[in-house]
């Protein structure tokens, strides 16, 4: 999830604790710091997004959502989370601070980046796998705007803010759970849209509440389409799935291709030569899709001595360019 929606998650999970002070009175140090220690345990894992990269593929791919996400180092983040908070308030008890302080990371960092469709890798050191609930999109304003409500409101009137935080937290989660819900139910449709398919998965469309993307794995071919509820699903497009000799095993082998691959859950790979012997490899993800065109491409550039020369993310075109084409498929004319 973003930044914002996190620092929030934290913000409200800190208030779950029952302050010291009774209702109405000053907030004792604790209280306050349990309540920064939940923020800052909210946002410490993204911290990784400040390490070196050989490239922006390693960055996105490794660099970021790397060990700082993952549970086994939960404590070591929870417990840098609660130093912090102590420096502010030192006369706050470690205990609350620090049960608070791993509570919003696991809840507040970790559950949300996990909901989404990009997916973390939990299970560092142990395991490299990039697990996803894919409920939501990285960024997704109705989980985002019940914690702002609720934020805004503790603000403004402080005898209330505790159950204000707490509504909207309630409200976000109803949210997401929803989300959760309607997931489930819409692989059951596609899977008996699809009944020979070997996979099927379903995942959160842009700018939708109700629509959403999903793949179909059939012998030979993806199918790409969308699916509504109340709606049967709606096949958009069919792409052949690569053949096992799209790359040699020399390409597979360089770390960013192969960190590129181990990503795509519906590989969309092609390769062709380049200037000077070098060979361009495009990986995209059929998750990531509108109107079964991929909209996430990692794009690398290989030298003959297999080092990589540039790589990038493209995304299917600008910003403008994707609104138009979200609008077409929409039916919605442009202004």
């Amino acid at each position: 999830m973003d930044n914002l929606t996190h620092g929030l998650l934290g913000l409200a999970l800190g208030a779950l604790r029952r302050p010291e002070a009774p209702a109405g009175s000053p907030l004792s140090p604790t209280d306050k710091a349990v309540l920064l220690g939940s923020v800052l345990a909210a946002e410490l894992p993204d911290l990784d997004t400040l390490l070196p990269a050989a490239n922006s593929v390693d960055h996105a791919l490794r660099a970021h959502r790397g060990l700082s996400h993952a549970l086994a180092f939960a404590p070591v983040m929870a417990l840098a989370a609660t130093g912090l908070a102590l420096l502010f308030f030192r006369r706050a008890r470690f205990l609350p601070v620090y049960v608070s302080s791993l509570l919003a990371l696991a809840v507040a960092h970790l559950l949300p980046d996990l909901w989404t469709g990009w997916g973390t890798r939990l299970l560092l050191p142990f395991s490299d796998q990039r697990l996803t609930l894919d409920w939501t999109m990285v960024v997704d304003p109705l989980v985002t705007l019940p914690l702002l409500v609720g934020a805004g409101v503790a603000w403004r009137r402080r005898t209330h803010w505790r159950r204000a935080l707490l509504v909207g937290l309630a409200c976000s989660a109803a949210y997401v759970g929803l989300r959760g819900v309607l997931q489930a139910t819409l692989t059951s449709r596609v899977r008996e849209a699809w009944p020979s398919a070997e996979r099927v998965q379903v995942f959160p469309a842009w700018l939708s509440l109700t629509t959403w993307r999903y793949v179909a794995v059939l012998p030979s071919e993806y199918v790409a389409g969308t699916v509504s509820p109340g709606e049967p699903p709606l096949e958009e497009r069919r792409l052949a799935r690569p053949a096992p000799d799209v790359l040699t095993a020399t390409l597979r082998a360089v770390p960013t291709v192969h960190e590129a691959l181990a990503w795509a859950r519906f590989p969309v790979v092609s390769s062709a030569p380049g200037e000077g012997g070098r060979t361009s490899v495009r990986i995209g993800d059929l998750r990531y899709h509108l109107h079964g065109e991929p909209t996430l491409t990692f794009v690398l550039e290989v030298e003959p001595d297999l080092s990589v020369r540039e790589a990038r993310l493209e995304r299917g075109g600008s910003a403008r360019e994707l609104l138009e084409r979200w609008r077409s498929v929409k039916g919605i004319p442009s202004p």
